[in-house]
């Protein structure tokens, strides 16, 4: 439920002395001037009121005290939505997803050696790809990822017979396949054949960049405050499905599994000082009596400085804060032999992103190797860039009967095709046990560490909130002028040590529409100011806007020195009023604002 803006201001004028009661200027209930016992009031009659001779105006501050729950209160749901508080930079935590669903099912992978001995019963990630994990898509995507020269499996791709040839010869030549296999990539025999810092930077452009909720080629991640408060259970939402448009980072929440983060812990407290530009005045309204109203100096109502330390203090983040999510990739429904030639080939789909990886990783690799040669023939080789041909194409020499290899082509398409026969061929015999199209892994993941350490994204959160904090003082007291009372009149002090002055309204000054309008009452005088005489001419204007010593210029003001002072002036409703003050020469005594209708120009 939204909290409404009178309860928000409410609540945070609580602290501030200038926020306090209602203006004692009503003739029922009026404050008496001060003065000795034996003083008699000046008589009250029906247009007399009180106005108290203001001080010096100080600064004042507030002090904000949140948890959870109050700054939801606050702010509210609408507005916390749209506060950001940071763009988390998701590498770390995409190399976090990476390697937990990489080791999902063992470590095997990292060892050089042909069969990995994966079991995906040895791990919780594991266990949820259930009894049939041999033949299962996260699986699939298991072995994708930990595919190594040493432990890569060609059965059905284009390299088959190539690799066969040397691992059905042990010993006939001084190499093995692996050895072929990463001295062409130029990695060791044990490391990822698409590394993980490619496949993250891929995923940050094909998969998050392109969703709506992401929409930034660097995948930076826009949590907000509701986000945040929210414990990051919001993140389905902004970053699932987008019917039409996106197949989603995030697969929606379940019965059987909730998103969720430790990022804010149940200690979270957040506390703020911030300076208010709001300041009450007490005055008139001609046409109904005294009251009081907020006045505003600047552009906002509070300012903050969100990069003190001391001005902003957040506690309750977690160390190393963690996510619980589910993420998932889909594919294309057929096969694509390069996604460049393939105009269904969308960014987010799988195989683009392991084609940008791959090409990532060797879009600048040369190479050229010669494994078998006769009379001076080479017989079986690789050679990558060469022969005038671009950075990272690749051609095979092959002149042994009955082996075949690929046609020439760039180094990331290859890749592709053998990533994505693998994906379909978990169990790497050679016969595809996933459908085309059907490839579509979902990894339950828990307790991901986000990246960045708590401390660190507190300090990011700093610049981001005083990029905001205009947005900020306006969500929490941007509507103050729905408590101000209608007054035509008011007054303030100028100057530090100076008299008092009236400050006739000026447009600045904010007051409730009785139509009910959910903006300011429009300004609608016609003659703002103070006069000497009914006609309201203007060389009987007595008010200036620019008074030497006064910084406001906006407002059309009078000194008020002791003594009687007799004014004109025309409300809203071109009604004119004759106003006599009598301002006291004793100090702490209250002035005497007498007024009466004496004219209306309204028909003029």
């Amino acid at each position: 439920m939204r909290t409404s803006t009178r309860s928000r201001f409410w609540l945070l004028c609580l602290p501030l002395v200038a926020c306090g009661g209602a203006a004692n200027s009503e003739v029922s209930g009026v404050d008496q001037p001060a003065g000795g016992d034996d003083d008699p009031p000046p008589q009250i009659l029906a247009n007399r009121f009180l106005l108290a001779v203001p001080g010096p105006e100080a600064r004042e501050e507030i002090t904000l005290e949140l948890d959870k729950a109050k700054a939801l209160e606050m702010f509210g749901e609408e507005a916390a939505r749209r506060i950001r508080l940071l763009d988390v930079d998701s590498t770390a935590l995409l190399g976090h997803v990476l390697d937990s669903i990489r080791d999902a099912c063992g470590k095997g992978w990292r060892i050089d050696r042909k069969n990995p001995g994966y079991d995906c019963a040895q791990t919780a990630l594991g266990r949820t790809f259930g009894p049939a994990w041999r033949t299962s898509a996260e699986f699939g995507l298991v072995r994708l990822l930990g595919m190594t020269p040493a432990n890569a499996e060609l059965s059905g791709t284009s390299l088959e017979t190539f690799a066969a040839l040397v691992e059905q010869n042990p010993g006939t030549f001084r190499f093995d396949f692996p050895k072929v296999l990463a001295e062409s990539l130029g990695i060791g025999r044990t490391d990822p054949v698409v590394p993980t810092d490619a496949l993250v930077r891929a995923l940050q452009e094909n998969l998050l960049g392109t969703h709506p909720g992401i929409d930034n080629s660097a995948g930076k991640l826009p949590v907000t405050l509701y986000d945040a408060l929210k414990d990051l259970a919001t993140l389905p939402e902004k970053f699932g499905p987008v019917p039409r448009e996106h197949p989603g980072v995030l697969v929606p929440d379940d019965a059987s599994f909730a998103t969720r983060s430790d990022v804010l812990g149940p200690d979270f407290r957040m506390h703020v000082i911030a300076e208010s530009h709001l300041r009450r005045v007490r005055g008139v309204d001609l046409s109904s009596g005294g009251g009081d109203m907020f006045v505003m100096e600047g552009s906002t109502p509070l300012s903050f400085d969100f990069e003190d330390p001391e001005r902003l203090v957040i506690q309750g983040v977690a160390d190393v804060p963690t996510v619980d999510m589910r993420f998932a990739t889909v594919e294309a429904d057929h096969f694509i032999p390069a996604c460049e030639a393939d105009s269904g080939c969308r960014s987010y789909f799988l195989e683009s992103i392991v084609t940008s990886g791959a090409r990532r990783a060797y879009g600048r690799r040369s190479y050229d190797r010669c494994f078998v040669v006769l009379n001076g023939e080479c017989l079986v080789g690789v050679a990558i860039g060469q022969g005038g041909a671009p950075p990272g194409w690749i051609a095979f020499a092959n002149a042994i009967r009955g082996v075949t290899v690929p046609e020439p082509g760039f180094l990331w398409d290859l890749l592709a095709e053998v990533a994505q026969i693998s994906l379909h061929d978990p169990t790497g015999d050679g016969t595809p046990d996933i459908p085309e199209g059907a490839a579509r892994p979902v990894f339950a993941l828990q307790n991901v560490p986000i990246g960045p350490s708590g401390a660190e994204l507190v300090q990011a959160m700093r610049p981001t909130l005083q990029s905001q904090a205009d947005l900020m003082a306006n969500v929490i007291v941007g509507r103050f002028w729905e408590n101000n009372h209608d007054l035509d009149f008011y007054v303030r002090r100028g100057a530090e040590g100076g008299p008092p002055l009236l400050y006739f309204v000026a447009p600045s000054d904010r007051k409730p529409d009785p139509a009910g309008s959910d903006r300011p009452k429009p300004y609608a005088y016609e003659r703002p100011g103070f006069f000497t005489g009914p006609e309201l001419a203007e060389g009987s204007r007595v008010s200036r806007r620019q008074i030497p010593g006064v910084l406001d210029t906006e407002h059309e003001k009078v000194p008020l020195s002791p003594g009687e002072l007799v004014l004109y002036a025309e409300d809203d409703a071109r009604d004119v009023y004759e106003i006599r003050i009598l301002v006291p020469e004793e100090e702490g005594r209250d002035m005497v604002v007498d007024f009466e209708k004496v004219a209306s120009r309204r028909s003029r």
